[in-house]
């Protein structure tokens, strides 16, 4: 439990300081700059694909052969690859802002510093994940601590100061120096190794999973929000009190992956553990929307039925997530990866119904779709089965 606490408040600082942020930045310069944290929402499942790939990947890859090159290796080919790609989107962000329906104008330089910072959180997190699979979980704790606080500080200061672009070229110059120094401090030159194939063999599900959540938010939300500024304002608070929860549960797979590359797993302390972490995370919900209801006075009835979906979906999370995970690293055939692949095409299928819900919809279906394949598949495994699992 207590590594799984680790790593959660690592994913709590990534995920609700920009949460805060964005809020803050509503009240201190105009309500309709914290809509930036939906304008690029798509975007983080866009970098979380490259996270799989060039950093849990190669983690568990390091631990099956025995080959430290294969993380380094990764780490220098993805700041490369995803520096690339980021700057080719900035360069063209006026287009992603108009395809989201949003004001060029207003969103402009923080749709910027938005996407650098995922940027720069992409690379941290390849750092993260080495000193995870090194059970270096406190090192990584206090370097998210300073780097996470410092933007957060930084960004809201600055800009009740300074014009908004020069506070972001401020924060994002200290930033990046932040990243830069953590990088050099923990990278080591390695004989070039990527092993792709095997990386993606041991991720393909989470793959699969952001793939499918670029493309179902990238049309889903869009969607929803053509039904008025009810549903818009409804589904945007339900993202700014669930998202970090949903974040944080995602520490899960993190954790139970780590034991099973180091052939350490017991699905039965690991559920227990899941249970204790999610109700603290339910709670966490129900105080977050007894807070913020007041400024944002979301539609009660809507804003219900996404809630109920969010939280039944949750409580279907670790069950499925521990399953997936064995199923992953053990039993990686392709057939599981077409199975998976279907349930991320219920979901985006789902994007395209005429419905304010479309997305939620989506969700429920595939979430049971999931836990009841997980749970066929794995019926006939002992260390499932937990009267006898110990």
């Amino acid at each position: 439990m207590k590594r799984l606490l680790q790593i959660s408040l690592d994913t709590l600082l990534i995920s609700i300081l920009p949460i805060i942020m964005w809020i803050i930045l509503g009240f201190t310069i105009t309500k309709e700059i914290a809509n930036v944290f939906s304008l690029t929402y798509p975007l983080q499942f866009f970098y979380m694909i490259f996270i799989s790939l060039f950093a849990v990947g190669p983690n568990i890859t390091s631990k099956k052969t025995n080959n430290q090159d294969v993380v380094y290796s990764n780490m220098l080919f993805g700041l490369l690859l995803v520096g690339l790609l980021t700057l080719i989107l900035v360069f063209n962000v006026n287009v992603y802002i108009r395809i989201m329906n949003m004001d060029v104008k207003t969103y402009q330089h923080f749709c910027i510093y938005s996407i650098f910072w995922l940027y720069l959180s992409f690379v941290m997190q390849m750092i993260m994940q080495k000193l995870y699979y090194d059970n270096k979980n406190k090192e990584a704790n206090k370097i998210n601590i300073i780097f996470n606080l410092t933007n957060f500080i930084l960004i809201i200061t600055l800009t009740n100061i300074l014009k908004d672009f020069i506070a972001i070229g401020i924060t994002l110059v200290i930033d990046f120096l932040i990243v830069f120094w953590t990088f050099t401090k923990y990278y080591k030159k390695p004989k070039f190794c990527l092993q792709i194939k095997e990386n993606i063999k041991y991720t393909s599900f989470n793959i699969l999973r952001n793939l499918g959540m670029f493309l179902i938010y990238g049309v889903g939300l869009g969607n929803s929000f053509s039904f008025g500024e009810k549903y818009a304002t409804a589904i945007n608070f339900e993202s700014l009190t669930t998202d970090t929860q949903w974040d944080m549960l995602y520490s899960v797979d993190t954790a139970s992956k780590i034991d099973l590359a180091d052939n350490k797993f017991n699905y039965k302390e690991s559920l227990k553990n899941a249970y204790k972490l999610l109700s603290i995370l339910v709670f966490t919900i129900l105080i977050m929307n007894l807070t913020l209801y007041w400024y944002f006075k979301p539609d009660l009835i809507i804003l219900s039925i996404i809630m109920a979906v969010q939280i039944i979906d949750m409580l279907m999370e670790p069950l499925k997530t521990l399953r997936l995970s064995y199923i992953q690293i053990n039993d990686n055939s392709k057939k599981h990866n077409i199975f998976y692949i279907l349930s991320r095409l219920i979901r985006l299928l789902c994007s395209f119904i005429p419905s304010a819900f479309c997305t939620y919809i989506g969700q429920i279906a595939s979430g049971i779709y999931l836990y009841i394949y997980s749970r066929v598949v794995c019926r006939n495994i002992k260390i499932f089965k937990l009267r006898n699992s110990n």
